[in-house]
């Protein structure tokens, strides 16, 4: 695996930044891709970054998307994954207390369906309340936040709100990740050449 280059991560970072960003994979077999360009790119940077792992992706797959990463990117990054022993709004709560530059959040269909368990309260509204403080956090502390969906999974929050998990993000960003390419696609993001970044892909993070 190797780690983009300077020019391939401020191309894709550049307008993201400072908003909230949802990226759709077709599953979690298909996010390796995604995920390991995405800390590649934050690696690149040199952004300091909090993910708020909600099902193990990261922690189930921390060698392969880590291993060629820069030391001290590493060493100023933090896994968070909520626990068993604090309630998840206060994990959730403290993570956004944790000095950064980035948030990964993966993924938000698990984290709609731990809001959505053992209470009367809508999963979705919760979802969607935290969604958009992210936003707030981003877009006054110019931070990046990204988090995933997985359309195979259903990006449903609410079947009977009609509303996606991803529609209360600034950016919503269809991912294609193939063998050798990586296209992301976005309406909204301007500076992307016709609303789009593709670039080769130089690694396979599931191998």
């Amino acid at each position: 695996m190797s780690v983009p280059t300077h020019k391939q991560a401020f191309a894709f970072l550049r307008p993201l930044r400072g908003r909230a960003s949802v990226f759709t994979v077709p599953s979690r077999s298909r996010n390796s891709s995604v995920a390991g360009f995405l800390l590649g790119c934050l690696a690149e940077s040199r952004t300091s970054t909090m993910i708020f792992d909600t099902s193990s992706f990261y922690g189930a797959n921390i060698t392969a998307l880590t291993e060629s990463l820069p030391r001290d990117f590493l060493q100023q990054s933090t896994l968070v994954t909520p626990s068993d022993d604090l309630p998840l709004e206060d994990s959730m709560a403290g993570a956004l207390t944790i000095k950064t530059g980035a948030i990964l959040i993966d993924d938000l269909n698990a984290l709609h369906y731990l809001l959505s368990s053992g209470t009367r309260r809508s999963g979705t509204q919760r979802l969607f309340s935290f969604i958009r403080l992210l936003s707030y956090e981003a877009m006054t502390n110019d931070l990046y936040v990204f988090g995933t969906v997985y359309k195979a999974e259903g990006d449903s929050a609410d079947r009977g709100t009609k509303r996606s998990i991803s529609a209360a993000a600034d950016l919503q960003i269809s991912t294609d990740a193939r063998s050798n390419r990586i296209t992301f696609r976005c309406d909204e993001v301007k500076g992307w050449p016709n609303n789009r970044f593709s670039t080769p892909l130089y690694f396979d993070p599931s191998t």
